[in-house]
């Protein structure tokens, strides 16, 4: 492919302008980015790059990109308007102040100059009640009503005006979210949209039609139109309280964050928000934000169930076991028939090992009238089912009935599929796992092309690498032990047997490094630099910030792991910034590992490429691209062990992976299934066995119905011949 010149600039320019306007907007964003390196000073590149962020809710990205495009254009007054507008969509002080002081030095007239100052302290939060058809008077009657809880005559009321003034769009706004509160769900989603129709620009009806559709399951739907909101009325309670809740149940809590921080500055005793916050803060294992959170949200609210069984987990994540059981014994005590409260209690209780007193939870649970998919996979999962068991035939029954909701059908699939295996019945196990696979890949679809776009746009930021800075640069005092590999690779038995040495600390999956690099790269990437370009202070910082969140999350630890799933994306970024960490990669015959990814069910989320056989072929195939890019790099900083190695002849393999890691050998390192410490990962209960080789061939039970998988791994590396 012959290399671009500045001659094609002013084409792919207009191509992702179009690309942009035809919906295709990551496409955009990375032609956009390609040109923001072949022309680096070119303002209206970050200008629009910032306009795509902004259509897609995240003011955050929009107005560190109009700050470099007010530098490259500083009399421009229609990038100032934009970064303006960004700022305050965002609403974060630091970016306010820093915009300000750029703002200063800019060749903008004064007038100019004090109307951008005055937009960035803009708070948008609702649109002005104006209407042709009725009065001010009128419409604020209306809104009273509602606000008053009366809402069968506020409904009754905006009719009458509807049918004798028309429609508008305050009117119908009104009218659905009286005719929402009395459940009268499709009649408001009408409502809602007849006022959009009329004014696609009015934040409220948008505000309102997002969160009808997020109560109502519809959790991709209510994603368009709350961030559509967003952008009409960024700091609209309704809509950041929404999107933060919606974010969080997409399995997106950095996100969630961004949306609650800014509605909880506004309101800082909002009862929803401190409590989905606290939720994303354990989801981060950010234990002592979600402490925090719980504690104010009890200082306004006598706690729930749900509550203390969150706090127990956040007290797990801080250390304090005691009281995490206090808390979960509590909650079980306030709150017997709360299925939130049973399942952390019983997760909780599997974490530790205590396999017997979580299944003792769960079937209490559901003796006491608790049912729900996933108890019975709890159940099924944390422990073999006698074939006697009368659960196996309470389920059984419960999958043939045909109101069963779609997410319960789900988790009951992956609970019988466990059943069915344990019992040798492949054929009905398969029949109940492509199911549950099915309607996991229905209400959470994975984005093939744009983990392909990820490894492209790495790879290209990564051309200039220089492998002789390592060591030169980075954070020098930390030795964390990365292990990484594909999800069922045999990531936490490997953490399991270095965890049992006498210096090492399991950290479990910290997810503490990714996020931190790609900030850096992505600031880097989007001054049009190259990893060449990332200074020696950016990678110590990353490095130090790493070392400062480690303390928080497991303090006193001499030298930890982290297996972080995501860490083989990053390497050569752990390398510079991290230069004495190591780095363990799992392999495994992918037949093996993607079917046990493929007949497991992850947490909301994550790893959405499990439940297709496309996707999780593809997922491989970009695995081994990424070790032979680092292999190239850099091949002594990457050290591969093969699980059927590990199994087949454990101390030979154990001795080179401690000698890798340089630490001596010692003998409970082979007595890893006696170590006591907690496993979060579906690998629970395996790790607290000694090693065995019966999960090796698994696959070929079902070698029919995982043709499609076997033909597609078929020439890639690390597949068997056989």
């Amino acid at each position: 492919m012959l290399p671009l010149n500045s001659n094609q600039i002013p084409a792919m320019f207009n191509r992702a302008l179009g690309l942009a306007r035809a919906g295709k907007s990551r496409e955009a964003l990375d032609l956009l980015s390609q040109l923001s390196k072949m022309a680096p000073k070119r303002a209206e590149i970050p200008f629009h790059m910032a306009q795509i962020h902004l259509q897609a809710g995240r003011p955050k990205d929009a107005s560190q990109l109009l700050a470099h495009a007010a530098k490259l254009a500083p009399s421009e007054v229609k990038v100032w308007q934009a970064y303006a507008a960004a700022i305050a969509a965002y609403g974060d002080d630091g970016a306010r102040k820093d915009a300000k002081a750029q703002l200063k030095a800019a060749k903008l007239g004064q007038r100019d100059r004090k109307a951008i100052a005055k937009a960035m302290d803009a708070t948008l939060s609702s649109t002005a009640r104006v209407s042709s058809k009725v009065s001010a008077d009128e419409i604020n009657a209306l809104v009273a009503r509602v606000n008053a809880g009366q809402m069968a005559e506020a409904e009754a009321q905006a009719r009458q005006l509807i049918a004798t003034r028309g429609k508008s769009e305050i009117l119908s706004t009104i009218h659905g979210a009286a005719l929402a509160s009395l459940g009268r769900t499709d009649e408001a989603e009408a409502a809602f949209r007849t006022a959009l129709k009329i004014d696609a620009d009015y934040g409220e009806a948008a505000a309102q039609l997002g969160q009808l559709l997020l109560a109502t399951g519809r959790r991709h739907e209510a994603k368009d139109i709350l961030l559509h909101a967003r952008r009409l009325i960024p700091h609209n309670p309704i809509v950041l309280g929404n999107l933060g809740k919606l974010f969080h149940e997409l399995g997106a809590p950095r996100d969630a964050l961004d949306c609650l921080d800014l509605l909880l500055k506004q309101d800082p005793d909002n009862r929803l928000a401190l409590l989905t916050r606290a939720q994303a803060h354990v989801t981060l294992e950010n234990a002592a934000q979600a402490i925090a959170d719980l504690d104010h949200l009890e200082r306004l609210t006598p706690a729930t169930g749900d509550t203390l069984a969150l706090g127990a987990v956040a007290h797990k994540l801080a250390g304090d076991a005691d009281r995490a059981r206090d808390l979960i014994d509590t909650a079980l005590a306030a709150e017997p028939k709360s299925l939130r409260v049973v399942t952390i209690a019983a997760n909780i209780l599997q974490q530790e090992g205590a396999m017997d007193a979580a299944d003792t939870v769960l079937r209490a649970a559901l003796a006491r009238g608790v049912r729900s998919g996933t108890v019975y996979r709890m159940i099924a999962q944390g422990k073999k089912l006698a074939p006697d068991d009368p659960l196996i035939d309470e389920m059984e029954d419960l999958w043939a009935r045909d109101d069963l909701p779609e997410d319960g059908r789900m988790d009951l699939g992956y609970a019988l599929l466990k059943v069915m295996e344990d019992a040798g019945e492949f054929e009905k196990a398969w029949l109940f796992l492509a199911k549950a696979n099915q309607i996991m890949a229905k209400l959470h679809p994975h984005d093939r092309s744009k983990t392909q776009r990820d490894f492209d746009r790495l790879a290209a930021f990564l051309k200039d690498f220089d492998a002789t800075r390592i060591g030169t640069v980075g954070y020098q005092n930390n030795q964390t032990i990365f292990i990484t590999g594909l999800p069922r690779s045999g990531t936490t038995l490997v953490e399991q047997i270095l965890a049992s040495h006498s210096t090492v600390t399991g950290g479990d999956e910290l997810g503490i490094l990714h996020p931190l690099a790609f900030e850096a790269v992505a600031q880097t990437d989007r001054a049009g630099g190259t990893i060449a370009d990332m200074t020696p202070d950016q990678l110590e910082a990353i490095g130090r910030d790493y070392q400062a969140a480690i303390d928080i999350r497991v303090p006193g630890a001499e030298r930890i792991t982290d297996k972080t799933i995501s860490t083989y994306q990053i390497a050569p970024l752990a390398w510079l910034a991290l230069p004495n960490a190591k780095i363990v990669a799992l392999r495994r015959d992918p037949r093996d590992n993607l079917w046990s990814m493929f007949k497991n069910r992850f947490v909301t989320g994550l790893h959405l490429y499990s439940y297709t056989q496309a996707d999780l072929v593809d997922t491989y195939r970009l695995y081994t691209e990424y070790l032979s890019l680092w292999r190239d790099m850099a091949p002594d900083r990457l050290y591969e062990i093969e699980y059927e190695a590990l199994v087949a002849n454990p101390e030979q393999e154990v001795r080179k992976l401690l000698e890798f890691c340089g630490l001596d050998w010692e003998d409970a390192c082979l007595d890893f299934h006696k170590t006591d410490r907690d496993v979060k990962t579906l690998s629970l209960a395996q790790v607290r066995q000694p090693l065995y080789n019966s999960s090796i061939g698994k696959w070929r039970r079902y070698e029919p119905q995982l043709a499609e998988m076997v033909e597609g791994l078929k020439g890639l590396d690390g597949v068997p011949d056989d």
